[in-house]
């Protein structure tokens, strides 16, 4: 991935931590839409984090609350990187696909 591919990632990861905590402690309207728009980006490495960390084998492993957390995020960053990297292999692949298609009808003339 690029430069920029990086920037987003980090900044869409910070604002899925943060919004949800942001959006608790706000008392107008645009606490609740921090807090949807955080769990919903986040979705896809927080299903992992939440059945990894909420199984019985961690349940009562004698983690700090604290503890958890830490391992909750970087579980939950981990399986959204996952992500981020396959459909980002995905969408080179189409395009590349998609170019070729375009390309190769008006070279073979």
């Amino acid at each position: 991935m690029n430069r920029k591919a990086w920037i987003v990632f980090v900044a869409v990861q910070l604002f899925g931590e943060l919004g949800p905590w942001g959006g608790l402690h706000m008392k107008s309207a645009l606490g609740p839409a921090l807090w949807v728009t955080g769990i919903v980006i986040m979705m896809p490495g927080r299903l992992l984090a939440l059945f990894l960390t909420e199984s019985k084998p961690l349940w009562n492993s004698g983690l700090t609350p604290i503890q958890t957390t830490a391992l909750f995020v970087v579980i939950e960053v981990s399986g959204n990187l996952l992500t981020w990297l396959l459909c980002a292999r995905l969408f080179r692949y189409l395009r590349r696909r998609r170019l070729g298609g375009a390309v190769s009808p008006s070279t073979s003339s």
